[in-house]
């Protein structure tokens, strides 16, 4: 299949699917990939994905990967995917093809176990290995009636089944279907850049600690900035703003939630100081009140500390 089809099936002014590329890129064998995507469409399946010939040939296998040696389970041929596909996680509209919640459920490397991997594929078996994050081992595909109806069979030895939290994770955000799904469609930015639906959890911000006096030593020290410490939480365009105690305050500071909103990250957590600036560019207190009693708004600017979450990642052990 080209992606033709692919595209014809959506429309990208509503869906924050990748669009495919005027031309596929070529495969690299040593260096293929797969992902596992669940989608909670009419039917909650498992969308397999294999990169081949610089697509994703994909097949949606209602019941999920087998993990028992010999265990089989249908699996229905759909249209390649382009490749940028690998990294979509999000809310198809409802209306749209394929509409519902997309978790990225696993991804890792794809081995075919033979040279000629597209033309088993074309005959009709093809044997290979998968080394991702949740499923490692040896799999078949095996087609049946016709090009839509296969099998998958897992080969070799079989695997430990995953718990019930391991199938409900993504391996992306680390969020739930429920979680993905609480969150706004995915829409496009200005730039035209696709923009993921979910926000980070809340983290209580640390909190300086009262002592009678510094420890010995040499010591430096920064200007304490009079103002509000805020929590800004940003999942693709949804952004929020929460005090230390998780008050939202994104409506009283629209400047501070569209700075954040522009940012070039999937998603993070930013620790700060919401802070009113004077005409000598001091922070004030008074000012920032003014701001919000609605008097005349000096500018504000938010003093970010430090980065919680980046990208999917939680950095508060670093």
């Amino acid at each position: 299949m080209s992606l033709t089809t692919y595209r014809k099936k959506r429309n990208f002014a509503r869906t924050a699917e990748p669009q495919a590329g005027k031309r596929a890129g070529d495969s690299k064998p040593d260096k293929a990939q797969f992902v596992i995507q669940k989608h909670d469409a009419s039917r909650l399946h498992y969308d397999l994905r294999l990169e081949m010939g610089g697509r994703f040939k994909s097949w949606a296998v209602p019941k999920g990967m087998p993990a028992t040696k010999g265990e089989r389970r249908l699996a229905v041929h759909v249209e390649d995917h382009p490749l940028e596909y690998g990294k979509f996680e999000g809310m198809i509209p409802k209306g749209e093809y394929g509409g519902g919640t997309v978790m990225l459920w696993d991804r890792g490397t794809f081995t075919p176990l033979s040279r000629t991997p597209a033309k088993d594929l074309s005959g009709g078996k093809l044997h290979f290995i998968l080394n991702g994050e949740k499923l490692r081992g040896e799999w078949y595909l095996v087609r049946l009636r016709d090009d839509k109806q296969w099998l998958v069979i897992k080969g070799g030895e079989g695997m430990k089944p995953l718990s019930k939290k391991q199938d409900d994770t993504s391996v992306l955000s680390g969020l739930s279907m429920r979680q993905l799904s609480t969150g706004t469609a995915p829409v496009k930015s200005k730039r035209g850049a696709m923009t993921a639906p979910a926000l980070p959890n809340f983290v209580k911000p640390m909190a300086a600690k009262l002592i009678a006096a510094p420890p010995a030593g040499e010591w430096i020290y920064e200007i304490k900035f009079d103002g509000w410490r805020a929590l800004a939480l940003k999942g693709g365009s949804r952004v929020k703003l929460l005090s230390r105690n998780e008050k939202e305050l994104g409506a009283k500071f629209p400047e501070i939630t569209e700075a954040v909103a522009a940012l070039k990250v999937e998603d993070a957590v930013l620790d700060g100081e919401i802070v009113a600036i004077d005409g000598t560019g001091r922070s004030s207190f008074q000012l920032l009140q003014a701001y919000d009693t609605g008097q005349e708004r000096p500018p504000i600017v938010f003093y970010v500390f430090d980065l919680l979450h980046f990208n999917g990642r939680d950095l508060t052990s670093l």
